[in-house]
């Protein structure tokens, strides 16, 4: 029942935003408007036949947004059928539209069953996060710390433009890299691509303590998440990911932060540690809240910028 609400609230958020678009260009336009009334009718009985239908407990998010939609429409309509004062419909309605579908959204991320697992892709991750980080610690200069990801980085997007305009290129990487590589990689820039831009990002910006952290968070705590989401996760958050993952990755990035920044630098054990914990939790909020951009990405470059932050704050970037 809960998949049927999702798919009818879905057909009715269109139908709203639909009827919205329609009352917007009747008012430009100074177009007839009798016809609007009927069509807020129809969408109307649409919704109270989608309400009186029973659902699943975990489907009262999406029923509460489709009943404030309800009212919303009936408040913002007028009562005369030959009424023209429709000018304040959209103000009163376009909320309550985009509640639903945010509420909608939600479902949908909540119901999206977890990537199968791919072994061969977790170990080369935590193999190039975990040298990926050694190198940032052990290259002797800025000059290499950002001269060796601009070479690779330079290679790695050569390649992605050569994969967009060529069809029998991108069939000849996909067979390559197939066993790590995900489906979406076929049509969408890969996510080795955007780890190495991520890694020239920092390296350009950010201290080496912050850029290390930041590394090891992601080599780490994003396969940790991917196991024990995977094989514990029963409480889902947002795209797919669950609080057990979540849980998984800030606390295995954050003592491999913690050790690796402590072995590295001439750092006592409470700033390790303060740095550590912020790496871990930074890194696991970035990757549940990653939907678009690829976390490749957007972890190493948050979980820097926030550390730096907190170098800043102490005095000690």
């Amino acid at each position: 029942m809960t998949v049927t609400l999702s798919h009818e609230g879905q057909r009715i958020a269109d139908e709203l935003s639909a009827l919205l678009e329609a009352v917007d260009e009747a008012m430009a336009q100074g177009a007839p408007q009798a016809a609007l009334r009927q069509r807020a009718t129809e969408v109307g009985e649409q919704m109270r036949a989608a309400l009186r239908a029973e659902v699943e407990p975990r489907a009262a998010a999406l029923r509460d947004a489709l009943r404030e939609a309800l009212e919303a429409l009936e408040r913002a309509t007028p009562a005369d059928a030959g009424e023209t004062t429709w000018g304040r419909f959209g103000e009163q309605v376009r909320p309550a539209q985009e509640a639903l579908a945010a509420a909608l959204a939600r479902m949908t991320a909540a119901a999206r069953p977890p990537r199968p697992m791919n072994r061969a892709r977790m170990i080369m991750h935590v193999g190039m996060g975990t040298s990926a980080t050694a190198l940032t610690v052990l290259l002797p200069s800025r000059a290499w710390l950002v001269g060796l990801p601009l070479a690779v980085g330079v290679l790695a997007w050569t390649a992605e433009f050569l994969r967009v305009r060529s069809a029998r290129v991108n069939e000849l990487m996909m067979k390559l890299f197939g066993p790590v590589a995900h489906d979406h990689e076929r049509t969408r820039v890969n996510s080795s691509t955007w780890f190495v831009t991520g890694l020239l990002l920092i390296a350009l910006a950010f201290p080496r303590s912050a850029c290390t952290a930041a590394v090891m968070s992601l080599a780490v705590g994003d396969t940790a998440a991917s196991l024990v989401g995977r094989r514990w996760g029963r409480t889902r958050l947002r795209n797919g990911r669950s609080l057990e993952g979540t849980a998984a990755f800030a606390l295995v990035a954050g003592t491999a932060s913690t050790l690796t920044l402590r072995l590295s630098y001439p750092m006592a054990w409470s700033q390790a540690l303060l740095m550590g914990a912020v790496a871990g939790v930074a890194g696991a909020l970035t990757e549940l809240s990653s939907e678009r951009l690829d976390d490749n990405f957007s972890i190493p470059v948050t979980v820097a910028a926030v550390l730096t932050a907190v170098l800043m704050i102490q005095g000690l970037a």
